[in-house]
């Protein structure tokens, strides 16, 4: 069954079969041996993230009934007990990709000789220990937070019977769709003001949480939210680098650890230059997906719920194959 509500469905109905599905999909990775932990702990935090998201969707009824505050809690803190790992990922996979570019433009920019990456060597070998030092000698304990995280969610799992609620159709969902998307119109703002690291991070985290929220909605528009369901996976992915470029220029360019100075001063100019361009990419491509009003937003997304209720299930209500390749 898909991450999304499908016609004639319940509200309070889909809300639980859409959790359920991404618990048990978290559990089940968690469970299998087979699966690299690192890989566990990634499908682990991406599913509690999907299933916060429903929860937002459905914050009317879900607040009224006293449900909403703890639920989300108890899902950001299983998650947020593994974001060190996550980061020493992506501060590795950051070095990777960024020298790699680098190395391409500066060799074919000086055609006569290869670019020497030895230079920032240190950096990368200080990120690997660090790395290694959370797998290997941290190794007892990562295997005992995932043993703790897989009691929890299993804990988590029996109090989605509660959330059962009377509420139904839109209205059970505006209150929900109205704050997170004012919440991404805010962030947006709060940008074009300040544009700080911190507040492009919150835009990135708000707009993540509306394009789930409209990948839920999407088998009631077929192939009409999906257009803009891509822009903002495409947005928020170039916040997210630019989020990651910014933690890694932190964390280099303080801690003589990783290298000389001159070399982490090298190494932050390169990431300076990538950040540049990527806050360009995404200024342009917000502009060009737009951003209307609260008002208008949820007039559109309540038209489309009354027309996609009457849909029939059928293979017409599938959603496209872009989309779908990104759903995961």
């Amino acid at each position: 069954m898909p991450y999304a509500i499908l016609p004639a469905e319940p509200v309070s109905d889909a809300v639980q079969r859409i959790a359920l599905q991404q618990l048990d999909r978290a559990l089940a990775t968690i469970e299998d041996g087979a699966v690299p932990r690192p890989e566990a702990i990634y499908a682990l935090r991406k599913r509690c993230k999907k299933v916060r998201a429903v929860l937002r969707l459905a914050r009317g009824p879900l607040e009224e009934a006293g449900l909403y505050g703890p639920a989300n809690a108890a899902l950001r803190d299983i998650a947020a007990a593994f974001s060190g790992l996550r980061d020493a990922d992506v501060t590795l996979a950051v070095y990777d990709r960024e020298m790699a570019a680098f190395a391409r433009r500066e060799t074919r920019r000086a055609a006569t000789r290869r670019f020497d990456r030895r230079r920032f060597g240190p950096i990368r070998a200080s990120m690997t220990r660090r790395r290694r030092a959370l797998l290997s000698g941290d190794g007892a304990d990562l295997a005992s937070r995932l043993d703790n995280a897989h009691w929890l969610l299993l804990k988590f799992r029996l109090g989605i019977a509660d959330w059962s609620f009377r509420a139904d159709g839109f209205g059970a969902l505006e209150p929900g769709l109205r704050i997170t998307y004012g919440r991404v119109l805010a962030a947006a703002a709060e940008v074009e003001r300040a544009g700080t690291v911190v507040a492009r991070h919150e835009w990135r985290k708000r707009i993540k949480y509306h394009r789930n929220h409209l990948r839920i909605l999407r088998k009631l528009a077929p192939n009409t939210l999906d257009a803009r369901i891509l822009a903002l996976w495409r947005l928020g992915d170039l916040l997210g680098l630019d989020h990651d470029l910014a933690v890694v220029r932190a964390q280099v360019g303080s801690d003589p650890a990783f290298a000389r100075i001159g070399s982490r001063r090298r190494f932050a100019a390169i990431l300076d230059r990538r950040r540049a361009a990527v806050q360009a990419e995404a200024k342009a491509l917000a502009e060009d997906a737009g951003f209307p009003s609260e008002d208008e937003t949820i007039a559109h997304l309540a038209g489309l719920w009354n027309m996609g209720m009457n849909l029939p299930l059928t293979g017409a209500t599938a959603v496209g194959p872009a989309v779908r390749a990104q759903a995961g």
